[in-house]
């Protein structure tokens, strides 16, 4: 069972701690308690830490600039149960509406695996800092102050 923790905003990582990563090939209407409904990509990420591994289910709301990480409270997996857990969260996405698309973190080169961890909304500290809503931030600034001047001609 997937819970959502409000407590990650990201999960920021180097390419050595990614176990796997699943990412959606569609962006479905989702509507997550608390956070304004739309379009959302899903990803399944598996992640090494010091003490074992761990599954985590990030939902990137683009139009809000937001997110949401859902766990399954169990660290420190043997390889069995991180399995179990890896198919639960593709389970619980599925049931949400995405179709996944397995990434084969493993087998991409280096300078691929890179690239992702430079633009996919997963690997940024927060939802925020992402490229796109930085450039939608400002577009929406550069049209106010255009509006602004504009009116304040008359």
């Amino acid at each position: 069972m997937f819970n959502l923790d409000e407590r990650y905003r990201g999960l920021p990582a180097t390419r050595e701690q990614i176990l796997a990563l699943h990412t959606s090939l569609n962006t479905p209407h989702v509507a997550i308690p608390g956070k304004q409904a739309g379009p959302a990509q899903a990803f399944v990420v598996g992640l090494r830490g010091g003490q074992g591994a761990a599954v985590f289910v990030y939902l990137y709301l683009s139009e809000a600039g937001d997110c949401a990480v859902y766990l399954s409270g169990r660290r420190n997996m043997t390889a069995d149960e991180y399995r179990d857990d890896e198919g639960e969260a593709l389970a619980f996405v599925e049931s949400l509406g995405f179709m996944m698309d397995d990434a084969n973190w493993r087998a991409q080169p280096a300078e691929l695996q890179d690239e992702m961890l430079k633009t996919l909304p997963v690997f940024f500290k927060d939802p925020t800092l992402v490229p796109a809503v930085k450039a939608r931030a400002e577009e929406k600034k550069n049209v106010t102050t255009t509006l602004g001047r504009f009116l304040a001609a008359f």
